[in-house]
């Protein structure tokens, strides 16, 4: 089988605190069919979705974004709290200086999932009419109430107790070898559910050899926790401009808040439609012809 990154070329785009780095097809815009414009996880890379994404190639060129401290890119300064307004406009000026190059009047199909998905709604916010449709899947949509919550909490210092925060410091970060990374993760936790072509993809794109000749994570775990420990600004605001064609997924099985969440975004703009698919909050990593299959259903190009 090809190498993911032999079927791809890497683009990267200066930001102030380094470089965004991420894949995409070659002559992608240029090709003659649609982009689809792909932002991941928190603590993941787009790469970790190749089994899902790699499905869409026979009619879509891939630019698979990225957000500092994820998969190539360069970490953001440890002293600054992380936002997701940032990093959504970070990830979207990397889109925009590529697609400055590709063939006018190409159609841009923005998806992402979870806090990818999240960043999406924030960057149509922030440049109406920038995409032809939005696939949104899994987003933690967080009920106001949550945003507040977790507001105090950074208020009161006592971000560090909510529990993906927690969870995500706790998190083991080094390994001897590829090897024992894969032993470590197989069959437990998030992990307990993948696909094992899924969970390779994760070890290769969102784990690294480090300095010391140990593998480590490339999103470091304090990174990750402070982007759970945060939350976007204006979200409700962000989700009644989300325009026709906005289309979101969300899993059967995936956190409590995001059916809900979800259903409330649902009645607040008619212009989104939902749909529902049986799966954890990685459904894309548990079974990725299920997801591609139904993705592909959803989508509004080509027509």
């Amino acid at each position: 089988m090809q190498a993911i990154t032999e079927q791809l070329t890497q683009w990267s785009h200066a930001i102030e605190t380094g470089e965004l780095r991420g894949w995409m097809t070659p002559h992608c815009g240029n090709n003659g069919r649609p982009v689809i414009f792909f932002l991941h996880g928190n603590g993941l890379s787009s790469l970790t979705y190749w089994p899902f994404l790699e499905k869409f190639q026979d009619q879509y060129d891939l630019f698979l974004g990225a957000v500092a401290g994820h998969g190539d890119s360069d970490a953001p300064n440890p002293k600054q709290p992380p936002s997701w307004n940032k990093m959504a406009a970070q990830a979207c000026e990397a889109l925009q200086a590529h697609r400055a190059s590709w063939a006018k009047d190409t159609p841009v199909i923005a998806m992402g999932h979870s806090f990818g998905g999240i960043c999406i709604t924030l960057i149509n916010a922030q440049q109406p009419g920038i995409f032809d449709q939005l696939v949104l899947l899994d987003p933690v949509v967080f009920p106001k109430s949550t945003i507040a919550a977790v507001r105090l909490a950074n208020i009161l210092g006592l971000s560090h107790h909510i529990p993906h925060a927690k969870k995500a410091l706790q998190r083991r970060n080094s390994w001897a070898s590829r090897q024992e990374v894969h032993r470590s993760l197989k069959g437990r936790g998030v992990f307990k559910t993948w696909q094992d072509d899924a969970l390779n993809c994760y070890i290769d794109h969102a784990v690294r050899p480090g300095s010391a000749g140990t593998w480590e994570l490339r999103c470091p775990p304090w990174l990750e926790a402070r982007i759970f420990s945060s939350s976007p600004k204006g979200l409700w605001s962000a989700i009644g401009k989300l325009p026709a064609h906005t289309q979101i997924v969300h899993a059967t099985d995936t956190f409590p808040f995001v059916p809900k969440g979800v259903a409330k975004a649902e009645r607040a703009n008619p212009n989104i439609r939902v749909t529902q698919i049986e799966g954890g909050h990685c459904f894309m990593q548990e079974d990725p012809d299920k997801a591609h299959k139904l993705a592909k259903t959803l989508l509004a190009f080509p027509r």
